[in-house]
């Protein structure tokens, strides 16, 4: 501990000499909220109320309809008459608004012409015309009125919404009369009265408004408090040179990245505490000074803004924890302060696109959404400022992004475990952007260069494969397919691979492909014990994949197959069980000759099979396609061959189209498929049946894995 402690000096001493972080740190929390909150309240107060002594003017023209007369040469020729008034109203709004029904009801009846009347707001300067109104009377006896306004003014939408009142007030005052004539009264043109009552308080609604953008501000608020600490202490010290001279200290890898990240921790917690001290005070100063009143009508009670500040302030302790670990992780790699603002470009962005789920209403902090880090923290801000703050939901939030910095801390520290990633060069290693005649043959493609290929797959699909779908249905799928297979072979022929060997095109190693199935039977026991338990937790999200997938079962079950089944099966292959896995496993073994090649897979496995599971996009289905990914990546690293996974891949796909296009057939040969719900009983089976499918069917490939090392030489 003296030693971390004798670090965290250093690099406090370090990060404090940068202006920068200061004014991140200290002056924009202290101002902004302030500006933002008081400014924002100000305005709008300000353009709220309405002077009690603001003078109203209309200014009307009457037009009476032409009339012929006979000149004495006994040409027709047509006559009308104009002329122009105006009225004075130094009263209030809702008197404003009677007074020009008024007007309206007099010019009627006096008048059988057209009325255009322009509503003015005059001070002792000059009056301004904010809406007219052209009031027409029809032959049959009708009125027919239209208003003019300028919708990008303040004053005229107000203006229009006076002249919209007056006009409403004078149709029902003739509507009744015209009862009043016929002997009825209004409950006949209201025979059922329908009311609305808004559960909801005023305070709860304001909140729920505006706390989604105070939640978002404090979170980005936060990360751009650890941003440059964490750039200074990881980019800063390699543009520096002063981390070879830091290794060679007597301290341990762990003891230095500790020191390092409580030092950002530290600057970001500080930036924290500003922040919330400077929103409490904004709000309190509200509620007690300038707008006492208007927050009094919403119901803001300081009391309990106050009894939920211990718990923020624990939030927003753990957020900055978080926030340091993730900028730390990402700047790693960077080997100077610019490339390192590059790499924290996109960390930026999807936390502000997470913190952006408080300012939708329909999503609330609940059993779900707590689990999801960042976006919980959001959330909490929305239900203290509604006041209905839960706070056990609030300690989940917070042991969840707890536990969440504590694994990112624990990656971090193995990234410092490993040279190559200190002294490379990240992320540039790019061998894309070389010329092709200067690529040896039987390169194998950098991880940057598979990092960058999934990258453009990705976005083809969002873009083409959107277009795709939309303009040509079903068969959009297969473009779609057929850019999955396209990308990694694109890429291997640029990169001179040997495609045999990194696809793992070989044939299978004797006695791994029983196990392999069993294996794979087990997994699908598993799988659906947590298909069962997700569809319970997210019924609506089960319910949404379902509808996306049923329009498919109007094809032909021959196509369905090739194109659902067969495509996906050779396509998803080659590129995660192929290009990523495959790739990953040999630029780790290429750069760590020494070190174990089960680490390698290990590391592959995790990575492929994340990336497959991110590639459904749906949060529902990410558990169980990361576990069928990891299972196939286990079965390519133990057969050496990828052709077993594409036929378990095409059976498990062929199932799936069999069940939802014929169900009733499939629910009698395999019953389990079709339930909604199993029971207990039925859970524990499958859980058994998996279990023992999966450790007989490891058993299996493990030991003809092993067995057929003698005949291959070396597993590939």
């Amino acid at each position: 501990m003296k030693k971390i402690g004798i670090l965290i000096r250093k690099e406090m001493l370090d990060i404090l000499r940068d202006k920068k972080t200061l004014v991140m740190m200290v002056i924009v929390p202290i101002v902004l909220y302030p500006l933002l909150l008081i400014g924002m309240t100000l305005v709008m107060s300000s353009i709220m109320s309405t002077p009690e002594d603001v003078v109203y003017r209309v200014g009307y023209t009457l037009t009476e309809p032409a009339q012929e007369q006979n000149t004495a040469d006994g040409e027709t020729v047509q006559d009308g008459r104009n002329e122009a008034g105006t009225e004075a109203f130094v009263l209030t709004e809702e008197g404003t608004i009677k007074a020009l029904a008024e007007v309206m009801e007099r010019n009627a009846e006096e008048f059988d012409a057209d009325v255009e009347f322009v509503l003015l707001e005059s001070d002792e300067d000059a009056a301004k015309m904010n809406a007219v109104l052209t009031f027409r009377k029809e032959p049959d006896g009708r009125m027919e009125m239209e208003i003019s306004y300028d919708s990008t003014e303040t004053d005229s939408l107000h203006a229009c919404q006076m002249l919209e009142d007056a006009a409403e007030l004078y149709r029902q005052d003739l509507v009744a009369e015209g009862l009043e004539k016929q002997g009825l009264g209004e409950e006949f043109l209201y025979p059922i009265t329908c009311t609305s009552i808004d559960e909801v308080s005023e305070a709860e609604s304001f909140g729920i408004s505006i706390g989604g953008s105070i939640g978002m501000m404090l979170i980005v608020m936060i990360l751009m408090g650890a941003l440059y600490p964490a750039i200074d202490a990881t980019a800063g010290e390699k543009e520096r040179g002063t981390l070879e001279t830091l290794l060679t200290l007597p301290v341990t890898n762990f003891q230095m990245i500790f020191g390092k990240f409580v030092s950002v921790a530290i600057i970001a917690c500080v930036t924290a505490l500003l922040s919330l001290i400077s929103l409490a005070g904004s709000v309190l100063f509200l509620i007690f000074g300038v707008a006492e009143e208007m927050m009094g009508s919403l119901g803001f009670s300081a009391s309990t803004m106050l009894s939920a500040l211990p718990m923020l302030l624990l939030t927003m302790i753990v957020t900055a924890l978080l926030s340091s670990a993730l900028c730390m992780c990402f700047c790693v790699f960077a080997k100077s302060f610019k490339e390192a603002n590059n790499y924290v470009t996109p960390l930026l962005l999807v936390v502000m696109i997470a913190s952006m789920a408080g300012m939708l209403p329909s999503v609330e902090l609940d059993q779900k959404t707590v689990l999801i880090p960042i976006v919980n923290v959001s959330l909490m801000m929305k239900q203290v400022l509604s006041q209905q703050f839960d706070f056990a939901l609030a300690g989940v939030a917070n042991l969840v992004n707890l536990c969440v910095s504590i694994l990112i801390i624990w990656f971090l520290a193995k990234m410092y475990d490993s040279e190559n990633i200190l002294f490379a060069d990240g992320f540039r290693s790019f061998r894309l952007f070389g010329s092709r005649s200067d690529i040896k043959k039987g390169t194998i493609p950098d991880n940057g260069d598979i990092m960058l290929s999934v990258t453009v797959l990705f976005l083809l699909l969002i873009y083409v494969g959107s277009v795709a779908s939309i303009r040509l249905g079903f068969w959009g799928t297969a473009v779609s397919q057929l850019m999955i297979l396209a990308v990694p072979l694109l890429l291997v022929w640029y990169m001179k691979s040997d495609i045999r060997s990194l696809f793992s095109l070989h044939r299978p190693r004797k006695g791994t492909v029983a196990g392999s199935i069993l294996l794979y039977l087990g997994t699908y026991c598993l799988i659906m014990v947590v298909s069962m338990a997700l569809a319970a937790l997210f019924p609506e999200s089960m319910e949404n994949v379902e509808i996306a997938f049923s329009p498919m079962t109007e094809q032909p079950f021959a196509i369905l197959l090739f194109v659902v089944a067969l495509m996906p099966a050779v396509g998803e292959e080659i590129l995660f069980r192929g290009l990523i896995f495959g790739g990953i496993r040999a630029n780790w073994i290429q750069k760590h000759p020494k070190e174990r090649t089960s680490r390698a897979a290990v590391y592959a496995i995790f990575i492929s099979a994340a990336v497959f599971g991110i590639y459904h996009m749906s949060l529902v289905k990410f558990f169980t396609t990361f576990l069928l990914g990891a299972i196939f990546a286990c079965i390519v690293s133990e057969t050496g061959s990828i052709y077993v996974t594409m036929g378990l891949h095409f059976f498990n796909n062929a199932i799936s189209m069999a069940a939802m296009k014929y169900p009733e057939t499939v629910g009698k040969v395999l019953p389990f498929l079709m339930k909604e719900r199993l029971s207990v009983s039925e859970v524990a089976g499958l859980l058994a049946a998996g279990v023992i499918l999966g450790a007989l069917g490891l058993m299996l490939l493990r030991r003809g894995s092993q067995g057929s090392l003698g005949g291959d030489g070396a597993r590939t």
